[in-house]
C-alpha cells in the first residue's frame, strides 16, 4: 500500500497562461520551485520547465533588479548632493547678481514654484527631511509673492481709483490718523527721511489755508461790528444773537471799528 503525503503536489492540474504568469512573478521574486509546486499543485519540474522555456530565470531577474537598485541609489545620492552644496565657492555663487535675462531669479512666485517642484522630487526620492524643508521654503516664497502683489496693487491707487469713502474722509473729515501721517517736526531727527519734503510741503499748504480761513473769519467779524454800530447810530436794535458775536469779536479785536 502506497503511503500518500498531504504536501505532495498533484501534477494533473492544467493551468492557464494567466496563472503561469503569476507563478513566474513569484519565482522571479525568490520563491522556490518546491514552494510554488505545493502552493499551486504542480510539479516542481513543471516550474523549472516553464522557467527555462520562457526565460524567467532567477539569474537574469536578479541582475536586472540589482541594476535598477543601483540606479535608484545613484539618483538619491545625486539629489542629496545637489541640494547640499559645500565649499566657499558654492556659497559665494548664491550672492552673485541675477542675470539680466533671468527675471525669475528674483521673482518670489517663480521661486515658490521651483521650491515646490523640488519638494515633490524629494518626496518621490524618499528624501523626507529635504522634502519638508523645501516645502517650508516654498511656503515662505509664496508669502513673499503675495506681499509683493499687495504692494504692487496699492502702488496703483490714484485719485481716480481710490475708494470714494476713503477719499471723502481725507478731504472732508478731520481724520487724526491722516494728520498724524503728515506730522512734522522742523528740528526733529526725521529731517533726513525721504518723506520729509512731502510732509513739509503739506504743512506749508495747510498753514497757508488755515491763515486764509482765519483772515476771512476776522474780516467777517469786523464787518459785523461795523454793521452793529451803524444800526445803533440809526436808533435801531441789534438782534439778539449778534451782541454775543459782537462781544466775542471785540474781545479778539480790541480796536473795534477803528481797527
Amino acid at each position: 500500500m502506497t503511503r500518500a503525503y498531504v504536501e505532495a503536489p498533484a501534477t494533473h492540474f492544467r493551468l492557464k497562461p494567466e496563472t503561469w504568469a503569476i507563478i513566474a512573478e513569484e519565482y522571479r521574486n525568490g520563491a522556490t520551485a518546491k514552494d510554488i509546486g505545493a502552493k499551486w499543485k504542480v510539479a516542481p519540474s513543471s516550474v523549472y520547465r516553464y522557467a527555462c522555456r520562457d526565460g524567467w530565470t532567477k539569474k537574469g531577474m536578479g541582475d536586472a533588479r540589482a541594476r535598477a537598485h543601483a540606479r535608484m541609489v545613484e539618483e538619491e545620492e545625486a539629489s542629496v548632493r545637489s541640494m547640499q552644496p559645500v565649499g566657499s565657492r558654492a556659497l559665494k555663487a548664491l550672492f552673485q547678481p541675477a542675470p539680466v535675462d533671468d527675471a525669475s531669479a528674483t521673482d518670489p512666485a517663480e521661486l515658490a514654484r521651483a521650491a515646490t517642484l523640488a519638494s515633490g522630487r524629494a518626496m518621490k526620492g524618499r528624501l523626507w527631511n529635504e522634502a519638508k524643508a523645501l516645502a517650508g521654503l516654498a511656503e515662505t516664497y509664496a508669502r513673499l509673492a503675495e506681499r509683493e502683489a499687495r504692494n504692487a496693487e496699492a502702488a496703483k491707487i490714484t485719485v481716480e481709483t481710490i475708494d470714494l469713502q476713503l477719499l471723502f474722509d481725507i478731504l472732508v473729515t478731520e481724520n487724526d490718523a491722516a494728520q498724524a501721517r503728515f506730522h512734522l517736526e522742523p528740528d526733529g531727527p526725521d529731517t533726513e527721511s525721504p518723506t520729509y519734503p512731502l510732509r513739509k510741503r503739506y504743512a506749508r499748504i495747510r498753514g497757508a489755508r488755515d491763515a486764509a480761513v482765519s483772515e476771512w473769519h476776522m474780516n467777517n467779524r469786523r464787518r459785523i461790528i461795523r454793521l452793529e454800530a451803524l444800526i445803533r447810530e440809526l436808533g435801531g436794535e441789534v438782534p439778539e444773537p449778534y451782541p454775543r458775536a459782537s462781544s466775542e469779536a471785540e474781545a479778539e479785536d480790541p480796536d473795534g471799528v477803528d481797527g
